[in-house]
C-alpha cells in the first residue's frame, strides 16, 4: 500500500521559502568559491550591510566584546578591492576555497526580512596549506522580489583559536 502525504497550502509555501533561502545561500558560496566578489556584493548585500566575525574566544552576544571583523559597507567595499588587487599579501596568489552549507533554517519571518542560520565549512587552499573553518552562519535577508540580500552577515566560529589558520584573509 502507497502512502500519499500532502503538504496544506501553509506548508507548501513554507518548503518553497526554505528552498528559496537555501538556493540563495549556495549562490553566495559559490560566487565567493569563485572570487567574484564584487558581483556578491552588487548582487547580494544591502547598502547597509554589517559583516561580523566574532572573536573566537568570546561566547553568547556581547556588545563591548572585540570581533576578528566587524565590517560596514564601506570596509567590506574596501576589503573586497585590496583582495582583487592583490593588496593582501598572504592572498596573492588567492586561495582556493570551497564551501559546505547545512542545516539552513528559517529562524523568524518578519515580514520584510527574515533571520536565518546555517552549519558552514570553508576549506581554504594556497600556500602549501590546507585549512577548515568551521562555524554557524547567521543571516538577516531582506526579501527583495523572488530573492534576497543580506543585511547582516555574521559568522561564528567554532574554534577556541585561529593560530593554526595564521590571518583570516578571505571572506567568510
Amino acid at each position: 500500500m502507497t502512502m500519499t502525504i500532502e503538504l496544506t497550502v501553509d506548508e507548501a509555501a513554507q518548503v518553497r521559502l526554505w528552498h528559496r533561502v537555501s538556493e540563495f545561500l549556495f549562490r553566495e558560496a559559490r560566487l565567493l568559491d569563485e572570487w567574484r566578489l564584487l558581483e556578491w556584493y552588487d548582487e547580494m548585500l544591502t547598502d547597509d550591510i554589517r559583516y561580523s566575525v566574532p572573536a573566537t574566544d568570546v561566547r553568547g552576544e556581547s556588545a563591548d566584546a572585540l570581533g576578528l571583523i566587524d565590517d560596514d559597507a564601506a570596509r567590506l567595499r574596501q576589503r573586497i578591492e585590496q583582495l582583487l588587487n592583490g593588496e593582501v599579501w598572504c592572498e596573492n596568489p588567492r586561495s582556493r576555497t570551497n564551501r559546505m552549507i547545512s542545516n539552513v533554517e528559517i529562524l523568524t519571518d518578519r515580514g520584510t526580512h527574515l533571520d536565518v542560520a546555517a552549519n558552514v565549512v570553508v576549506y581554504r587552499f594556497g600556500h602549501g596549506r590546507s585549512d577548515a573553518y568551521v562555524g554557524k552562519y547567521r543571516f538577516e535577508l531582506v526579501v527583495e522580489g523572488e530573492s534576497f540580500r543580506a543585511r547582516r552577515r555574521v559568522v561564528v566560529l567554532d574554534h577556541e583559536t585561529l593560530y593554526e589558520h595564521g590571518k583570516l584573509s578571505i571572506i567568510l
